[in-house]
């Protein structure tokens, strides 16, 4: 009877030991998709080689996404005005000098906003 006790204890043990990396990881929903981005602002980019559509979030620095090729842009700096009046003069702080290098000037506009955009890409979108 000892011996089954033990055994009972055991097995016990081991199954809470293996248990608990994926209860301390969130469970079955660690590997749950994250939520779908917000895209807000619709957009017109060219960058030398045509008119591409591009959809991005409400963050000044979030990427410019090209839904229909599967790419994305990111911007460094911005140039825009509405009405003839400077909206957004910024560069994003911290890029180093060498990615600025490979950085495109695009004209910008959404409808509202125009003026240029300096992006990195275009960059395969991440999966």
């Amino acid at each position: 009877m000892p011996k089954l006790i033990a055994a009972l204890l055991v097995a016990l043990t081991v199954s809470a030991l293996g248990a608990a990396p994926a209860l301390a990881h969130g469970g079955k929903n660690a590997r749950a998709k994250k939520p779908a981005p917000d895209y807000v602002y619709t957009a017109t980019i060219d960058c030398g080689r045509g008119p591409v559509t591009v959809v991005s979030e409400e963050d000044l620095w979030a990427p410019l996404v090209d839904l229909k090729r599967h790419k994305q842009y990111l911007p460094i700096a911005w140039d825009v005005e509405v009405q003839g009046h400077p909206v957004v003069q910024e560069e994003k702080p911290g890029v180093p000098r060498i990615l600025k290098r490979f950085a495109m000037k695009c004209s910008y506009t959404d409808g509202v906003a125009t003026g240029t955009v300096t992006v990195l890409g275009p960059l395969p979108m991440r999966r």
